[in-house]
């Protein structure tokens, strides 16, 4: 009897049935897994400061339950959640001049988790000196609260990204709830296809109509394998506009200007966002971050800063409570397509095609960061640019190259690859010099490329 494929047959339903579970080694996070000990290797923003006020705040990241606060000396703390004598929850713990104290008994923890008071024990008690509350160390950052929960003898450098230091620039932060597994939501940067259809050509052009043209993309490995890089090359009119964007292993992704509207020349305006996407557990996730307002960027100004914070983003379709459900399914957009794939999407499931070259690459990088720290070894770090900061690639470059009869794709592929090594090329100059190389060298390589064909 011959063996019927069911995944060709219509009405497969009944056959479709699989016992498939979630990738565990990309997907939990929680203390002693592989993922969660990779993303403890780094520095992440858990908070925005605005949401840490005269109460302790309880938060949960990385699968821990945690509990944030600024003491009355102005020091930012983050403990585990519940007090090294009783377990009651230092939510209720009252802010104190230096530390927190637990409202059970009284015990004081400073912001390290070394046991300054415990009231009711003997002056010669011992306990101070012989235990801690669990505690990691923070630092806040332009509205941000960043943590690291790895080893503290592992501690890394904090990354200072050189978007976080461009003259005239507004970073505003913001932090979204996501009811999904982190990786499903940190693979949506490197799917620049899904600009076309989902913001686009489905519905209606949620940003601008020059996203729906079909781009000719490539993904290239940074060095070390830090993380990934894409160009994604459009023709619209008599413009050819290659943006390149990032994500930074784990989960750091910078898209560039939302708004950017293709019809006139720019060498390399920056990003509109730099943004983390942070586990809270295996189920559960958050984007922090800031959106950045400077005068190179949204130039009809339809970005609104007064719409930008806890839960709230100024563009359509970031987070579960701005819309219906109703409103969801007419216009759906980020949060619809990631959460809509389940807590933990199963990646068994799946059928990956070449659009989706990105996401593989991204999964096939983290699997391979993942079990090199589970081997021993620590995550490569970034060089340092000429300010000495962590040069990034995201950015727009419009360079007018009019319509010929040759093959337009291939001169979109010839473009994109120009203006990508240029980027990369460029890496190690200052934030200031960077442009108007970019600028130069595509001008020159674009008058080369003129000389040797009609484009």
């Amino acid at each position: 009897m011959t063996e019927v494929n069911w995944r060709r047959q219509p009405y497969n339903g009944y056959h479709r049935r699989s016992n498939a579970t979630e990738d565990a080694e990309l997907t939990h996070v929680g203390p002693g897994t592989p993922c969660g000990e990779y993303f403890r290797r780094f520095w992440h923003p858990i908070a925005m400061t605005a949401q840490v006020k005269d109460v302790p705040l309880a938060i949960r990241v990385l699968g821990e339950d945690l509990v944030l606060f600024r003491d009355l000396s102005k020091r930012y703390g983050l403990l585990h959640k519940h007090c090294s004598h009783r377990r009651t929850s230092l939510e209720y713990g009252i802010v104190a001049e230096r530390g927190i104290r637990c409202c059970y008994h009284g015990w004081l923890f400073d912001i390290d988790g070394k046991i300054l008071e415990t009231p009711g024990e003997p002056a010669t008690s011992r306990i101070r000196e012989n235990l801690c509350q669990g505690a990691y160390p923070v630092r806040e950052v332009d509205g941000l609260v960043f943590a690291y929960m790895g080893p503290p003898e592992k501690m890394p450098d904090f990354t200072v990204l050189d978007t976080m230091a461009q003259p005239g620039n507004d970073m505003v932060p913001y932090a979204l709830d996501y009811p999904c597994n982190w990786l499903q939501v940190a693979e949506n940067p490197m799917d620049p296809w899904h600009s076309v259809f989902l913001h686009t050509r489905i519905t209606r052009a949620h940003f601008n109509p020059a996203w729906g043209a079909f781009p000719v993309v490539e993904w290239h490995w940074m060095e070390d394998r830090l993380g990934i890089y894409l160009t994604n090359t459009r023709r619209w009119n008599e413009y050819i506009w290659v943006r390149t964007a990032e994500n930074m292993f784990p989960a750091i992704a910078q898209p560039p200007d939302i708004y950017q509207d293709a019809t006139q020349e720019k060498f390399f305006p920056r990003v509109g966002i730099t943004k983390w996407t942070v586990p809270v557990d295996d189920r559960s996730c958050k984007i922090v971050g800031w959106r950045h307002f400077n005068p190179g960027l949204d130039e009809h100004g339809k970005g609104d800063r007064s719409k930008v914070g806890l839960n709230i983003i100024d563009f359509l379709g970031q987070t579960g409570s701005e819309r219906s459900y109703e409103e969801g399914q007419r216009m759906p957009s980020d949060y619809e397509a990631q959460v809509g794939q389940g807590e933990i999407t199963v990646h068994a499931e799946e059928t990956l095609g070449s659009t989706d070259t990105g996401v593989a690459m991204l999964r096939r990088g983290l699997r391979r960061a993942i079990r090199a720290v589970a081997e021993g070894q620590e995550p490569p770090r970034p060089k340092l640019n000429a300010d000495g900061r962590v040069p990034t690639f995201s950015g727009d470059v419009i360079v007018r190259v009019p319509k010929s009869n040759s093959d337009d794709t291939a001169v979109q592929r010839e473009v994109g690859r120009i203006v990508g090594r240029i980027v990369a090329e460029t890496l190690p100059m200052t934030e200031a010099e960077r442009p108007a190389e970019i600028e130069r060298r595509v001008r020159a390589a674009l008058k080369s490329l003129e000389s040797e064909r009609t484009i």
